[in-house]
């Protein structure tokens, strides 16, 4: 696959390394992506509720990206059942409930997203060339078959 833009697809692909890399394709860190619902229905403080500091609101451990493809629905929360969806919400850059500085000074809970979610601006062909990728890294779903008896 050949695509006219290939410098901008590796930047937008590198900038994934950021936070999956390594052996296990995660920096096993914990980073608030933008998905804490706060104050609303399904609201997930996540990592605060095991540390109790603010700085910890909607923070999640980063998944592995190894098998990803066996290993859905994706998110802390099950949302995704999609890795094209999922890829989509990433492109968006997740900003769009990050707390300004007068929420933040008002209430301290109030989640901020990490700043290293930007805006990808993905194409179609590149989003798909991603999924390709997450196809690539993932080994095939193997199942044993019950042996019929059992030794003795």
């Amino acid at each position: 696959m050949k695509f006219k833009s290939s410098e901008r697809l590796i930047d937008s692909t590198v900038f994934l390394t950021i936070c999956h890399n390594g052996q296990f394709l995660t920096d096993e860190d914990f980073h608030n992506i933008g998905l804490t619902y706060y104050k609303r229905k399904f609201e997930d403080l996540g990592r605060y509720h095991v540390t109790g500091k603010a700085e910890d609101v909607g923070k999640f451990r980063t998944p592995s990206l190894r098998d990803v493809m066996n290993t859905g629905p994706w998110m802390h929360n099950g949302m995704f059942f999609n890795i094209t969806g999922l890829i989509n919400i990433y492109n968006s850059g997740m900003q769009m409930n990050s707390a300004t500085a007068a929420q933040k000074a008002a209430d301290p809970l109030y989640p901020v997203t990490d700043p290293l979610m930007q805006k990808l601006n993905l194409t179609k062909t590149e989003i798909a060339a991603i999924e390709s990728f997450m196809h690539a890294i993932t080994a095939t779903s193997y199942h044993m078959r019950r042996p019929e008896k059992l030794p003795r």
